[in-house]
């Protein structure tokens, strides 16, 4: 299948939304907000999912924010409109 100029540029934009929301200024941005803490954990999750070229179903930020740390689900589900999550998508999705 051949790419085409929309399929290049719609892999552009999705690595310059991620390069941003790995950078110091989506930190700062956001760390006032939800805290420093949770925005390093959703920084290190993404990180994570590239290095070990494994996507992360929206289920397991869940777990990982409620479950293992301590955030109220309304602060999350909240964080994810914000930051409009399905801007991650395929590197993050909804999964069944």
């Amino acid at each position: 299948m051949l790419s085409t100029p929309d399929d290049k540029i719609e892999i552009q934009e999705f690595f310059e939304q991620v390069s941003y929301a790995l950078s110091l200024q989506f930190k700062e941005k956001w760390r006032h907000r939800y805290s420093e803490r949770f925005i390093n954990i959703f920084q290190r999750m993404l990180m994570e999912a590239f290095s070990s070229q494994k996507a992360i179903k929206i289920s397991e930020l869940e777990e990982e924010f409620i479950t293992k740390n301590g955030y109220d689900k309304l602060v999350v589900s909240d964080f994810f409109k914000t930051i409009d999550i399905s801007l991650y998508y395929p590197i993050i999705y909804k999964g069944r």
